[in-house]
């Protein structure tokens, strides 16, 4: 096959780069090729070569970071909001000591390579709000809520009777709360209905009904992925 001209390539690296600068935690190559100090692995599964010549489909990918700064991984998640008040919100909230450390920390009856629980939730976040198809506003409130609703199950691991993990997110939460509601008092309410904590007369709008459902699913998509990670250890 004919290889491309150096300036064709350069056009083509020129614009692939980009791409890989926004998902850094992608990777296609195998891990012999990047065993550096700080490599970041990546198991790829289902990699099926097609008939066409030179064309490989990566159906399925299942990522392990290692080497990452936690805090780094928190403040990636935070930032995927626009810059504003809920994301100040949410970098607030993560600060939290109780917060950043059930994010941060790994369980030890989990398999040997495991994901940080940030990256779970972050994902779950993710998948949650890309699956409608609203205004880029409602999918970051959407994204903020899954995530303090994740932040919920991790935190109810470590309460104890008589508490609750309601009781616990939304004393963690209350302070960031009333300053988003100062910055931007509409945001901070459609944030509490699809966290469910909003005025009873609007939890039965239809778009409520339908944001908390996602919240709800990407909730037990993620509370399923830590029990699997559990009973499967490596």
């Amino acid at each position: 096959m004919k290889q491309p001209s150096i300036p064709a390539a350069q056009a083509r690296n020129a614009s692939l780069n980009p791409i890989a600068l926004m998902t850094p935690q992608r990777y296609a190559s195998l891990v012999s090729q990047r065993n550096t100090p700080k490599a970041r692995m990546a198991t790829l599964a289902d990699v099926t070569p097609k008939a066409r010549q030179g064309v490989t489909t990566i159906e399925r990918i299942a990522e392990i970071t290692i080497g990452t700064d936690p805090q780094l991984l928190i403040r990636r998640a935070v930032n995927l909001v626009s810059a504003g008040p809920l994301r100040d919100f949410l970098a607030s909230v993560m600060a939290e000591r109780d917060v950043n450390r059930v994010l941060t920390v790994l369980r030890e009856d989990g398999p040997r390579l495991q994901r940080l629980p940030i990256e779970r939730l972050r994902a779950a976040a993710q998948s949650g709000a890309n699956a409608t198809m609203l205004s880029p506003r409602i999918r970051e409130t959407l994204y903020a809520a899954i995530l303090i609703s994740g932040i919920r199950l991790l935190l109810g691991q470590t309460v104890k009777h008589p508490y609750s993990s309601g009781d616990v997110i939304r004393s963690v939460v209350r302070d960031a709360l009333r300053r988003l509601d100062a910055a931007d008092e509409v945001q901070g309410q459609f944030l509490r209905n699809c966290l469910g904590w909003g005025n009873e007369d609007e939890m039965n709008e239809e778009l409520v009904l339908d944001l908390r459902y996602c919240v709800g699913v990407a909730i037990e998509d993620l509370a399923e992925s830590m029990a699997l990670a559990r009973r499967h250890p490596g």
